[in-house]
């Protein structure tokens, strides 16, 4: 699809056309001036889904003579990216009825989306919490992962990334319970929900969402994801886990029945997994015959990638993925947004505790076996 547009004149077309009910007819605006761009260049909306980590286009716009478009488009509120050659990707979001103009003098400038200001903040915040609370760990724990040290000289190096990581989202949490409000942005920050902090907050706000945004894609994908929680906080019953191994053998989580499994979710650019995986032979020579098993679940896209990680960590315990890396479903079952994760599960297939490391999960371990 390919559209001309002007600033004096004003086409509209159906970016998305659904068969299914429930689908919940919006309009809202896009139009600019952007003197940088020739006439004739082509500008690209597409929609944002982050659950399944994709984009899908809604069409392509290409600049008119006095180089000014104006777009009325007909589909659902949620977020978008406006993809541009001069100014890369404008990341949006847009609730109903908004008139948003895009301008550029001496830098980029978006108004006529209080839900757009949101997410730039958020974004904003983001990447300034990350500075502060991962990277200086992380860091540090890259300088010192290939010298060869022992595992009780990583472990803490590999905790404080892990605990600065938690902490993050732990802002991000409250950024989101304090500015995203009933915003359409709120669908955007919902990608790295915290769910042990301010879980009911959160909960507040979606239903408060879901209350004037009944039906919508992004409040269903919202509730979803607290369902999720629930069915991954301690107590709960595990979800299945099934798939193969780098020599094509079936694994499940119900081979497991019966014993106490760590549930390892990890990836070979997962410098804190590395680690940990450097401390799970202690603990299944200590519990091994107490029922302690370790299950991990490979989050690469690389099938050599995650052999050859395996092979330098000398992993022999029993390991599953199915290629998807954190598209899998696997993950998406486990709320699994980041690495590392791991489930602790009972004999029972009940969740005893979530991202149990190092010394943590060797406290837990005792305390589990002198029963």
């Amino acid at each position: 699809m390919k559209l001309t547009f002007d600033h004096t004149r004003r086409f509209a077309f159906l970016a998305f056309f659904f068969l299914t009910a429930g689908f919940v007819h919006a309009d809202f605006t896009i139009s600019g001036t952007l003197p940088s761009l020739t006439p004739g260049t082509t500008l690209r909306l597409d929609r944002v889904d982050l659950d399944n980590r994709t984009e899908t286009s809604l069409g392509e716009i290409t600049v008119g003579d006095n180089h000014s478009f104006e777009v009325h488009f007909d589909t659902e509120p949620g977020l978008f990216n406006l993809v541009t050659s001069r100014y890369g990707t404008i990341q949006l979001a847009v609730d109903i009825g908004q008139k948003i103009q895009v301008s550029a003098t001496s830098g980029l400038v978006v108004r006529g989306s209080p839900d757009t200001d949101i997410l730039n903040d958020y974004e904003l915040f983001r990447k300034n919490s990350l500075e502060r609370l991962v990277y200086p760990p992380r860091a540090k724990l890259n300088q010192v992962k290939d010298l060869g040290l022992p595992a009780e000289q990583l472990a803490p190096l590999a905790q404080a990334e892990v605990d600065g990581y938690a902490a993050h989202k732990r802002e991000l949490n409250d950024f989101t319970i304090e500015r995203a409000s009933n915003s359409v942005a709120l669908y955007a920050t919902s990608l790295r929900w915290d769910g042990d902090y301010r879980l009911n907050e959160l909960q507040a706000l979606v239903d408060g969402f879901a209350e004037t945004h009944p039906k919508l894609a992004i409040t269903r994908s919202m509730q979803e994801k607290l369902r999720l929680f629930s069915l991954t906080a301690t107590g709960a019953t595990a979800s299945p886990l099934s798939g193969t191994d780098l020599d094509g053998a079936n694994y499940s989580l119900e081979d497991f029945s019966g014993k106490t499994v760590l549930v390892d979710f990890w990836a070979s650019w997962c410098v804190p997994c590395r680690v940990e995986n450097r401390h799970y032979p202690k603990l299944l020579e200590k519990y091994a015959d107490q029922g302690f098993e370790v299950l991990a679940v490979n989050m690469d896209d690389s099938r050599s990638a995650w052999g050859r990680a395996s092979q330098q960590d000398k992993i022999t315990w029993p390991q599953i993925s199915d290629g998807l890396a954190l598209k899998s479903p696997m993950g998406t079952a486990y709320n699994v947004t980041a690495l590392p994760m791991s489930f602790l599960i009972s004999p029972e297939g009940k969740i005893l505790g979530r991202n149990l490391r190092g010394d943590v999960l060797d406290k837990k371990l005792e305390s589990v076996f002198s029963k």
